[in-house]
């Protein structure tokens, strides 16, 4: 009996050591989130196990007893230290101000004051030496003590409490160090059963609490517990919007936020095989499979369902450089993609620009030209008033260039009618020999200069292209591009149409005749369609191009109010 305990006393003053020198350098690290708490805690265990120690080797002389009172100036703090530790590892440590530390104070006070003053016997009652005693004297508890021990255990139970609680809604990320906190806040209970229920003639709670002191501090030193405590790390991915899973080595989803979640059908995912849990998303599978470099962090961009999503896969490293999984993070940038894509058309518009200006400009300025030859040779003064109104057309066709650049829609609407906006477009254009027939007129609804836009470039495309009598060269002169060409302008009850017979349009170029770039003629800009285009789409009206009776290009504009045509018969 007197070697066990021999054995046992210097046992623990080697563990009461161990705890002392960690507990130095965890208050050295107190700046760490739970670091006070963990070097109060390991601070008391060491004071624990030293007077524990003490009282075994002096047993049975008075100072035993001194050091038997003294284990109390150790287990107070263990315990309060145990407590803070589980508010700090379950981010709960804002609970822990000054009027939680006041409080826990009052127990320690109390029990102290009652030893030093209280009657004998309300803590321990001597009864004299013992043989079979662990300080060799007859100690009889008192209800104080009694207390006192319902007042530690309470402590420790609230502690596993909030422990095993974070260990049930933890996932998997933590499970490591969940079961090492686990096990550290078990011993102290198995130590309790087993004095209770077991003969045994040494106390064991001072040595599986030192237990509890060594296994945290391997968490907290080695593991980096508290770096990120669990919860927080949980509140930080929760709130991204980026959809993240955590896959082990066998690529089984360990974790997922809310997001990830949500983003595979709101259905549980962990636990899951990662491709079980894609395979109703079968791009995002095939990307995760193509993502299979463990060296290096891994990116590209999917398009499912007309949405994008940019997908990351970044391997994880433990400390000893071993891969233990890999983080999977979905983010959805279909936003950023159709600024993208708008900018990108946007820029196309600016590109695009000069050749605009050049194309709508070329008309008022090849009617001013001309305008002005015939009043130098005529010395007629209403040419001029011709060619002031071709300037003062280029000056509107500058603005609305601009505006289209600017992709501006229709602001400016007014009551126009049909044949007035024909005729005051063919004015603007060098026709020649070509000829206007208008048949029915309709009230339109639009911006004019944007709707006289429209006209010119199909009458202008029209002449340029339709005549089946256009020589080679020909824009090249002050003579018309076409001669003998008729242009034929329709009102429909839904909108109106403009038809020439000419060659027309092949119908496999129909869908993209309206496209920037697109001419049939090598001195062609491809820019007018574009903007006849433009125009209607800003009216909110439809456009398509088909055949006339002639075999010749038709212009079919509809989606505008609907109304009966009026006959009106007009030829130029």
């Amino acid at each position: 009996m007197a070697t066990l305990l021999v054995a046992y006393a210097f046992l623990l003053l080697a563990v009461a050591v161990v705890l002392g020198t960690l507990s130095v350098y965890a208050w050295g690290r107190r700046d760490y989130s739970g670091g006070t708490a963990l070097a109060v805690l390991l601070a008391g265990l060491s004071i624990w196990d030293l007077c524990a120690a003490a009282g075994v080797l002096t047993r049975g002389t008075e100072l035993a007893l001194f050091f038997a009172y003294g284990v109390f100036v150790g287990v107070m703090p263990a315990m309060a230290g145990l407590f803070a530790f589980a508010l700090a590892y379950t981010d709960r440590d804002r609970y822990l101000g000054r009027r939680a530390v006041a409080l826990l104070t009052v127990e320690p006070l109390v029990f102290f004051a009652t030893l030093f003053v209280g009657p004998d016997g309300v803590i321990y009652r001597i009864s004299g030496p013992a043989d079979a005693g662990m300080y060799g004297w007859e100690i009889t508890v008192g209800p104080v003590f009694w207390g006192h021990l319902v007042y530690s255990y309470a402590l420790i139970a609230v502690s596993s409490a909030l422990i095993i609680h974070y260990a049930l809604v933890s996932g998997g990320l933590y499970r490591k160090q969940v079961y090492a906190v686990l096990l550290a806040i078990g011993l102290p209970w198995f130590g309790s059963v087993l004095s209770i229920f077991g003969d045994t003639s040494i106390e064991l709670p001072p040595l599986l609490l030192a237990g509890t002191g060594l296994t945290l501090s391997w968490a907290f030193f080695r593991g980096r517990l508290l770096d990120i405590s669990p919860v927080a790390y949980r509140e930080v991915v929760e709130s991204l919007n980026s959809a993240v899973f955590l896959v082990d080595t066998n690529d089984r989803i360990i974790e997922a936020n809310d997001a990830g979640r949500q983003l595979l059908g709101g259905e549980p995912v962990v636990d899951q095989s990662i491709e079980d849990v894609l395979e109703t998303s079968p791009d995002l599978l095939e990307k995760y499979r193509g993502l299979t470099d463990y060296d290096k962090e891994t990116q590209t961009v999917i398009e499912q369902r007309d949405r994008f999503f940019d997908v990351q896969l970044t391997p994880l490293y433990d400390s000893h450089d071993t891969l233990v999984g890999r983080v999977f993070l979905v983010h959805e940038i279909t936003d950023q993609k159709q600024r993208e894509r708008e900018l990108e058309r946007r820029n196309q518009q600016l590109d695009q620009f000069a050749a605009v200006l050049s194309h709508d400009l070329r008309n008022p300025l090849n009617v001013a030209s001309g305008r002005l030859a015939l009043a130098r040779e005529r010395n007629d003064p209403d040419e001029f008033d011709r060619v002031e109104e071709a300037h003062e057309r280029m000056s509107s066709l500058i603005d609305e260039v601009l505006a289209f650049a600017r992709d501006e829609k229709t602001t400016e609407l007014v009551e126009l009618q049909l044949s007035a906006l024909a005729k005051a477009a063919w004015g603007h254009v060098d026709t020649g020999e070509a000829t206007l027939q208008i048949a029915g007129d309709r009230e339109i609804i639009g911006d004019r200069d944007q709707l006289l836009q429209l006209f010119e470039n199909v009458v202008r495309n029209s002449v340029e292209h339709g005549s089946t009598s256009s020589q080679p060269g020909a824009n090249d002169s002050m003579e018309p591009a076409g001669t003998g060409v008729t242009i034929r302008v329709d009102a429909t009850p839904d909108g109106f149409t403009i038809s020439d017979d000419g060659p027309g349009v092949p119908p496999e170029e129909r869908e993209e005749i309206f496209t920037h770039g697109v001419t049939s003629s090598e001195s062609g800009t491809g820019l007018g369609l574009a903007i006849v285009q433009h125009v209607i789409e800003s009216h909110g009206w439809t456009v398509e191009m088909t055949e006339s009776r002639s075999g010749g290009a038709k212009l079919v504009v509809s989606g505008l109010e609907t109304q009966p045509a009026r006959p009106s018969e007009t030829a130029s």
